[in-house]
């Protein structure tokens, strides 16, 4: 039986925001405005209102479709869904074209700044250089950081709000007039130039299948982007204006640097350099990520060549795509001026917002079943009429290259469409996604009052381990339910749904891990539940799971070894242990024999929770004993006969303090001037060890102190290392990362 798949969803309505802003403000503000001066004169700064405005309709109609269709492909998906995949090719291409577009405009408008500190020998080589970077970046599939994006448009509007508040006061007022330098024409010719600044408005559709909550977040999101990055260039264009000679301004290639300088100096250049530089970047970087994933879809669907679906065994990112995509960006540089390449770019983004606004009538007209957007467009169809038309009277007054760009990309991807594309591609599909992949999942309610234990599961060869250990804690509750989760892992470059049809060898490996688990599962008396999720995140995806499933347990597996000195427990593992608001049990397995059992207690405060958990896993185990074990450091004012006392006292204590039966289990205590080397010695006496996790004052190590470590790490037999629930647990990082990613999901379950 197939798993079916639930796309991890973890972009926040924060994210959201940070995601379209960070995709739109670039070249808007750092390279635009000067070549858009030249057009319209000081109106330049209505040119950026106006094309605001123009990208409402499709921000709207894009925020119903989301909320209807939350998957992955974004106006893609729209478009081939409601016109067909005629429709389809021609916004898959046109997008496409677009983003690389951008991304060229992104990297050489970068190169221009850069040369305002540095003497390059040629920006057009340095562009290609850095390029040719970013594409080797995407092949290798280095983890892009989502939260590092929030931080950088934080940081970013935080610079623009001070330049705009610092520079009020040296505003020009005879430098607006005459405002309409450049007449109605060339207010236009501003207006499709600078479209492109809003390109990224619309980017967030195309990872909606990561969105949580995304009938809520989705419109809010975009309309709240839109909104802020629209009165951002109006009031950043208007100190330019203000503050630069228009002469000046206009056709500058550096319009933020040309502000800066006579009022801040060379330190206020570098400043602004190095911002220019981190967000151009950025947005070319983003172009290759993005773009690339358009000719995989295109390929997944029939609509192009297979070859751009494939995924790099090694690197698993469809390198073809990248390398396609990327080529493409740096001929652009080599071939076109910039200005070009902001009107054609902005010519493509037209085509495909035109489409998406006939997209949501087609939807209405039709009214499918399925369709059910939980947001719907205000003022429709108005709106969505006066964006199509709009966009039509735009491509019509556009210069020769960029008109020929948007007709082109409409003839093309016709043409194409009936020449190669029609007699492969599946007509029948009611749905881009394979059935396989689902964006939900159907759980019992939190309030149902089963102990739910989480349980990950990657390595089949001790998962029969984990699973007896699970049943035994199951078994000691009335109603319970262990929870299977198992992770498909994708890199940025892709997405989730795409890189799940293609890697059929890894659903293929899950399914059959899934299937020994059920048949595992059979023998032993306890409710089981599999999940089985494709994400980025292990470690997040597991501490969402617990969120939402609201679980009482998480089990980890571990193998009781590092790769690498900078993680405690491992990479996937710290995270969950350091922030898991329930109880947590780390298993290093070594053999499914629980046998002989100890516990090694003391006044750290998961020694109960250790003991309870050692008496549930021999309950169900024949002639098992349980010894708890104290070692006593020799180094007190103490004589043998009181230490050993102590000791003896501290484990009645947590035998009566833990609730067990004490007729069945042994205690001892020792006495050690080497506590680890004692306990080492004692754990390798006994089949399983049990430890409860402790605390010391190490940041680093402020859950598993040194000693569970060691023991964990070099014991012979299993070990369990047992922390249980805390209510703040949650470490600041992860509770930034909550406020930023996760404002909507349930209420954090970290009581007890």
């Amino acid at each position: 039986m197939a798993e079916k798949h639930t796309l991890e969803r973890e972009l926040g309505l924060t994210s959201i925001i940070a995601i379209s802003m960070g995709a739109m403000i670039g070249s808007g503000i750092f390279i635009l405005p000067g070549l858009a001066m030249a057009e319209a004169g000081p109106a330049v700064i209505l040119a950026f209102v106006i094309a605001g405005i123009l990208v409402f309709p499709a921000a709207i109609s894009i925020a119903e479709l989301g909320t209807a269709m939350p998957e992955a492909g974004g106006d893609y998906i729209f478009i081939e869904r409601g016109l067909g995949p005629a429709a389809g090719t021609i916004a898959g291409l046109g997008t496409w074209l677009m983003l690389m577009f951008k991304g060229a405009l992104a990297l050489i408008g970068g190169m221009f700044y850069l040369s305002a500190v540095f003497a390059l020998p040629n920006v057009e080589t340095v562009a290609l250089i850095i390029g040719t970077i970013l594409i080797l970046v995407n092949i290798f599939g280095v983890k892009q950081t989502g939260g590092l994006q929030v931080i950088m448009v934080i940081i970013m509007v935080a610079i623009l709000g001070i330049f705009i508040a610092v520079s009020l006061h040296n505003l020009e007022s005879n430098q607006f007039f005459p405002f309409f330098d450049g007449g109605f024409s060339g207010l236009l010719a501003a207006t499709v130039m600078v479209l492109i600044s809003y390109g990224g408005v619309t980017k967030v559709a195309a990872v909606a299948e990561e969105i949580e909550n995304p009938d809520r977040n989705l419109p809010l999101g975009l309309l709240l982007s839109l909104t802020v990055t629209t009165a951002i260039y109006a009031l950043i264009v208007f100190v330019l204006v203000g503050i630069i000679e228009g002469e000046a301004l206009a056709g500058s290639n550096i319009p933020m640097v040309d502000a800066v300088e006579p009022f801040f100096g060379y330190f206020g250049v570098v400043l602004i350099v190095l911002a220019a530089m981190l967000a151009l970047i950025s947005t070319a970087n983003a172009g290759i990520l993005t773009a690339s994933r358009y000719p995989f879809a295109l390929s997944r669907d029939k609509l192009i060549p297979e070859l751009f679906a494939h995924i790099s065994k090694r690197f698993n990112t469809p390198v073809i795509a990248i390398l396609v995509t990327g080529g493409a960006m740096l001929a652009i540089i080599l071939l076109l001026p910039v200005e070009e390449i902001a009107k054609t770019a902005g010519s493509f983004q037209i085509v495909v917002y035109i489409l998406v606004n006939i997209a949501l009538i087609a939807f209405r007209v039709r009214k499918p079943a399925w369709y059910n957007p939980k947001f719907k467009a205000p003022l429709y169809p108005w709106i969505q009429i006066f964006g199509i038309l709009s966009g039509i009277y735009l491509l019509t007054q556009m210069d020769t290259l960029p008109l020929i760009g948007g007709v082109g990309i409409l003839v093309f991807g016709v043409f194409w469409y009936f020449v190669y594309g029609r007699q492969r591609v599946d007509l029948t599909r009611d749905s881009i996604l394979s059935e396989a992949i689902t964006t939900s999942i159907e759980t019992e309610s939190a309030g149902d009052h089963l102990y739910r234990i989480v349980l990950p599961i990657a390595n089949p060869a001790h998962q029969h381990e984990l699973l007896n250990i699970a049943a035994s804690i199951a078994s000691t509750r009335e109603n319970s339910e262990v929870i299977c989760v198992n992770v498909i892992t994708v890199p940025d470059q892709t997405s989730l749904a795409q890189d799940l049809q293609f890697d059929e060898e890894r659903v293929k490996r899950q399914d059959e891990l899934f299937e020994e688990i059920r048949a595992a599962a059979k023998n032993l008396d306890f409710k089981l539940r599999t999940r089985a999720v494709v994400g980025r995140n292990v470690s997040q995806i597991v501490l969402n799971l617990i969120d939402k499933e609201h679980a009482d347990e998480v089990i980890l597996g571990w193998k009781g070894r590092k790769k690498q000195r900078t993680h405690i427990l491992g990479s996937i593992i710290d995270p969950i242990v350091k922030e898991a608001p329930c109880r947590v049990t780390l298993v290093k397995s070594v053999h499914q024999k629980i046998g002989k059992t100890a516990v090694f207690v003391g006044t750290g405060p998961y020694s109960i929770t250790a003991v309870k958990r050692a008496s549930e896993l021999i309950d169900n185990v024949p002639e098992t004993e349980l010894t708890l074990i104290n070692v006593q450091d020799t180094d007190q004012d103490l004589t043998d006969e009181e230490l050993k006392a102590k000791g003896d006292r501290l484990i009645q204590q947590i035998i009566i303090d833990a609730a067990i039966d004490p007729e069945h289990v042994y205690s001892r205590t020792v006495l050690s001037d080497d506590a680890k080397k004692t306990l080492l010695e004692e754990s390798n006496k006994f089949d399983t060890i049990l430890i409860g996790a402790s605390r010391s004052s190490s940041i680093e190590r402020v859950l598993f102190g040194t000693i569970p470590e060691y023991i964990g790490e070099n014991a012979k037999g299993n070990v369990l290392i047992v922390r249980g629930r805390e209510r703040n647990i949650r470490s600041g990082i992860h509770l930034l990362k909550t406020f930023f990613k996760r404002q909507n999901s349930d209420s954090d379950s970290s009581s007890s």
